[in-house]
């Protein structure tokens, strides 16, 4: 292109036909010079895409190694709770049964009433 660049348009004495081949010739460089740059852009529209393709499959990555951590607690969890109501004698569960039934009921209770009655000060009335 840089070899093309350097040409002068040519004196009053010469042909029609060679001053319509050099403005052809500029008019082919003027559309090599937008299709690089077109190139380029599409060059770094690529690297982008390949950098987020990147970042979202270490994103991926690190989701799936959270929820295989997450499955063996819960299957570490799963085989204590089987031990536990395995060995575990009769009253002693009956005793946690009714604890957490009426821990639920309380913390139902508090929520209901003691926290209903419990007004934000920014509302409005």
């Amino acid at each position: 292109m840089a070899r093309r660049a350097n040409r002068t348009p040519v004196d009053n004495g010469v042909d029609a036909g060679q001053s319509e081949a050099f403005e052809l010739e500029q008019q082919n460089d003027r559309h090599l010079e937008s299709l690089a740059a077109k190139v380029t852009a599409l060059h770094s529209v690529s690297i982008n895409i390949n950098d987020d393709v990147n970042s979202q499959n270490r994103l991926l990555e690190r989701t799936n190694d959270t929820f295989n951590r997450f499955g063996n607690m819960f299957g570490r969890t799963r085989r204590q709770l089987k031990h536990t109501l395995a060995t575990a004698n009769s009253r002693f569960l009956f005793y946690m049964v009714c604890i957490l039934v009426f821990g639920v009921i309380g913390l139902y209770y508090i929520a209901k009433h003691v926290l209903a009655g419990i007004r934000d000060p920014y509302e409005l009335p």
